[in-house]
C-alpha cells in the first residue's frame, strides 16, 4: 500500500489504523516465532536423543552382521542378505504444529519373513537381523523428527522475514507519514488559529469606532 495520500484528517486517522495494525500484526509474529523457535528447540532435543538411539542399535547390528558373516562367510551373508528379512508398511499423514503443515509417519505391518536356509548357523543371523529390525522403527521416527524439524525451520525463517518486513520498511514508513500528516494539520491549525483571532481583532477594532 502507498503512503502517499493528501494530509487530511480522514487519511490521518485511516494511517492510524493501519499502523496500529501493522504493530499488532508485529507483535503477532514475534510471538508465533518464539513459540516455533521453542518447538524446534524440544523437536531437535527429542531428534538428538533418538538420533543417539537409533546408532546405538545400528552399531550394535553391524557388530552381530560382522560375526555372522565370520560363522558363514561375506558371499553367503551377501546372499542371504538380497531377500528381505521383513516387511512393513509405513503410513504418512500431514499434521499441523501451529499452522505448519509437518509429516507423521506411522509404521505398521512389521513382520519378520525366513529367507535362509535352517541348515545355516542361524543363532548369529537371527541376531543380526533382530538388531535390524529393532532398527526399523527407530529410522522412521527419526525421518518424522528431521522432516518436521526442517518445515518448522523454514517457517520460522519465513516469520523473521515478515517481522524484519515490518520493522524495517512498513512500520517506519506508516510512523512517518502519520507524523508528517499530523505536522501538516497541526500547523494548518495554527495558521487558522491565527486567521480567526486576526479576523475577530479587526471586526473588535471596527465595532469601537
Amino acid at each position: 500500500m502507498s503512503t502517499k495520500a493528501a494530509p487530511s484528517k480522514m487519511n490521518l486517522i485511516r494511517f492510524r489504523r493501519t499502523l496500529s495494525f501493522l504493530r499488532r500484526a508485529h507483535d503477532l509474529l514475534e510471538e508465533k516465532r518464539d513459540i516455533l523457535l521453542l518447538e524446534v528447540s524440544r523437536r531437535l532435543g527429542e531428534a538428538t536423543k533418538v538420533r543417539g538411539e537409533l546408532n546405538a542399535v545400528l552399531k550394535s547390528a553391524y557388530a552381530s552382521q560382522d560375526a555372522a558373516a565370520t560363522a558363514v562367510g561375506t558371499d553367503e551373508l551377501k546372499k542371504i542378505s538380497e531377500s528381505p528379512i521383513a516387511t512393513f508398511q509405513v503410513n504418512a499423514s500431514n499434521k499441523k504444529i501451529m499452522g505448519v503443515t509437518t509429516l507423521a509417519l506411522e509404521l505398521t505391518d512389521l513382520k519378520r519373513s525366513l529367507t535362509y536356509s535352517i541348515s545355516r548357523p542361524t543363532v548369529l543371523i537371527d541376531d543380526a537381523a533382530e538388531k535390524f529390525l529393532e532398527a526399523i522403527p527407530v529410522i522412521v521416527r527419526v525421518a518424522e523428527l528431521e522432516s518436521t524439524l526442517i518445515n518448522l525451520v523454514e517457517e520460522v525463517k519465513r516469520t523473521q522475514r515478515r517481522i524484519n518486513a515490518l520493522e524495517q520498511f512498513l512500520i517506519p514508513r506508516y510512523e512517518e507519514t502519520v507524523l508528517l500528516i499530523a505536522g501538516i494539520l497541526e500547523e494548518r491549525d495554527r495558521e487558522e488559529f491565527v486567521r480567526v483571532k486576526k479576523v475577530k481583532s479587526l471586526i473588535e477594532k471596527r465595532a469601537q469606532r
